[in-house]
């Protein structure tokens, strides 16, 4: 009990200034055109019919964006102001808590249920997956999340249920149920695809293909249904008319080899800047890998690193070389939803192989940690952590401190923005015009409603979703809806 305490704690030094953030949220961007029209319909076949219309002419996410439909707060049609932050806040607790728990149990493979350290790694590799970068357009906006972070929730849901149904000899209904209903809600995600064929496959058959082989066929049909459902919902999305239509409009030069080339690009960028502006992380890491080398005071072999390897490269690669190639992405830049998802897949594989690589080094070079020896590795470590961290001031980059030292521009940011909607919603005008002295400065910690100075909203209101423009003027009833900031 103390030591579920102990580690609530410290999630929670981790999770209030994030929440904090989270609380001067605004709507923005999709949620106007997602929400519910007011008229007869029930909600429910309004988000049906808006899955199903978006699926056919732009967006092949038809699961994601049926939800995002029908749950979207804006749906109250009423002022929110801080409600829609408290919503978001509710929205990140139980998708982190949900990818802590998930994570916890892949930890666990690696170490053992009765390692003590199964808690510790997994605290770890969430602060540095929670601490190096800030991702507004999930954490602060509405539509990111349900199509980013939920499902990606989903995801590690999914392999945590797979690795319970490996262990139960594949006889737990429950898991291998769980397995088919967090997958379903991923699967139409297209970079959840390959994370989730390639675990099952890895966890359900490689780990175990003698077993698979000899099993009877009742057996094998049911073991290969939760692939096939996975494979018939990745086609849906993948192949939806939408994403054809959408490409088309977006007049992209596809390369496939000049997409892949970026990707490496990519990689090497992000791990580099993570070396490079993050101490904190390598730091953690070094951790890792020295529990690793705790962990395995029996110094025994440690199997399948080279599996688990290629098992994350193809997980890394699966979520985002698809997303570039489709975008044609010929330089760095990444959507911040989108590195949510790149900095998840790279720092926990990162993580997991780094305690990996502790257990190898114990068990090739027969390390033995007297209390002496721990002291003297203790001690480099602070020193370590003192003179990256502490000297150069980088612990002023690390989120959690940045976000109050940029509490100000955060709380003028929605008061701002807040006002500007509450403006647009009391006006009697068909053609509101919002007029401004200045526009707040940018900030990493606030995601803004999406209106830009000059840019008319004239949506016409029998449209279901419009590429070029979002819809406060649909949301709002207007005609049209213009922002002027003086010059």
């Amino acid at each position: 009990m103390l030591k579920k305490i102990k580690y609530s704690l410290l999630y929670l030094i981790l999770f209030i200034p994030i929440c904090f953030s989270i609380f001067y949220s605004v709507p923005a961007s999709d949620d106007f055109g997602n929400a519910i029209r007011t008229d007869k319909t029930s909600t429910f076949i309004q988000a049906v019919v808006y899955a199903y219309q978006l699926w056919a002419t732009w967006c092949g996410r038809w699961v994601n964006t049926f939800l995002a439909k029908l749950l979207n707060p804006l749906n109250s049609h009423v002022h929110l102001g801080h409600n829609y932050g408290l919503f978001m806040i509710v929205v990140f607790i139980v998708t982190t808590v949900v990818i802590i728990f998930g994570l916890k149990v892949c930890v666990e493979r690696v170490l053992g249920k009765e390692s003590k350290y199964v808690s510790l790694v997994t605290f770890l590799i969430m602060t540095i997956f929670l601490s190096t970068n800030y991702y507004s357009e999930c954490y602060n906006w509405f539509n990111g999340a349900m199509v980013y972070s939920v499902p990606m929730s989903f995801v590690v849901l999914a392999v945590a249920a797979m690795i319970k149904y490996a262990e139960s000899g594949y006889k737990s209904t429950l898991h291998y149920v769980l397995i088919i209903v967090f997958g379903f809600f991923a699967a139409t995600i297209e970079y959840c695809d390959v994370a989730l064929g390639i675990t099952y496959v890895y966890f359900i058959y490689y780990c175990d293909l003698e077993e698979r082989l000899k099993e009877e066929p009742r057996k094998k049909i049911k073991n290969i249904a939760p692939l096939l459902v996975y494979i018939i919902l990745g086609v849906s999305s993948v192949f939806a008319p939408g994403n054809k239509i959408r490409q088309g409009y977006y007049e992209l030069d596809l390369s496939i080899s000049k997409s892949f080339i970026q990707y490496i690009k990519d990689i090497v960028i992000r791990i580099q800047d993570l070396i490079v502006d993050h101490p904190l992380a390598v730091l953690i890491f070094t951790i890792l890998i020295f529990i690793g080398i705790l962990s395995n005071s029996e110094h025994e072999q440690v199997k399948r690193i080279p599996e688990t390897i290629i098992l994350f490269i193809i997980i890394i690669t699966g979520a985002i070389y698809p997303y570039i190639y489709a975008r044609a992405f010929d330089t760095t830049y990444l959507d911040i939803r989108m590195e949510y998802i790149f900095d998840f897949c790279l720092h926990v594989s990162l993580g997991v192989l780094c305690v990996m690589l502790g257990k190898y080094l114990s068990y090739r070079f027969k390390f033995e940690f007297d209390s002496k020896n721990k002291l003297m590795v203790i001690t480099a470590l602070i020193l370590f952590a003192y003179v990256s961290i502490i000297q150069n001031y980088a612990y002023l980059n690390i989120v959690q401190i940045d976000i109050l030292r940029n509490r100000g521009i955060i709380t003028e940011s929605f008061n701002y923005w807040d006002d500007v909607l509450k403006e647009i919603e009391a006006s009697t005008e068909d053609d509101v015009i919002i007029e401004r002295d200045y526009v707040p400065e940018w900030s990493r910690y606030f995601l803004s409603v999406g209106i830009q100075n000059g840019e008319v909203f004239d949506v016409s209101s029998d449209k279901v979703y419009d590429e070029e423009r979002i819809m406060p003027n649909v949301y709002y009833g207007k005609k049209s809806i213009q922002m002027k900031i003086a010059e």
